[in-house]
């Protein structure tokens, strides 16, 4: 089971990066990331999402770093939508492996995580500048991933 656990960081890199073609990975920087300015609702980036689906974490939008509310999937996949506007990009992570670099100005990314069952993820969304501002949202099971 630990061979999963440790293969779905991996993955989510994988999914995500080949959703954002065109990306560079961003340079790693060692200064702290800015405080988080979250939000839910209308002023929610457009993130491509599907008309009925049940959400791991509902649409939520800010700038600055944030750490996504831990969840659990009732099964081993959920399907992350993700997108930023401004300079540069942001990465979304779990702390445990190299984060996903998202370049803004793309096209929504959207992948699919496979996961151990029942097993809490735990995510943080981090943008190169606290001008960045950034949409998420984690919808449970596998999802179409063409918006």
């Amino acid at each position: 089971m630990r061979k999963v656990a440790l293969v779905a960081p991996v993955l989510l890199a994988l999914v995500l990066s080949a959703c954002t073609s065109g990306n560079k990975q961003a340079e790693k920087k060692d200064n702290a990331k800015p405080v988080s300015k979250a939000s839910t609702g209308s002023e929610t980036l457009d993130l491509k999402l599907p008309k009925e689906a049940d959400y791991l974490v509902p649409a939520t939008s800010g700038s600055g770093t944030k750490d996504v509310e831990p969840f659990h999937s009732k099964g081993d996949v959920y399907t992350v939508h993700l997108r930023c506007e401004g300079k540069g990009g942001i990465s979304l992570g779990d702390g445990t492996s190299d984060p996903v670099q998202v370049k803004c100005g793309s096209p929504v990314a959207i992948g699919h995580v496979f996961i151990d069952k029942g097993v809490k993820q735990s995510l943080t969304v981090s943008p190169d500048s606290e001008k960045t501002k950034w949409a998420i949202a984690i919808l449970e099971g596998k999802q179409k991933l063409t918006p």
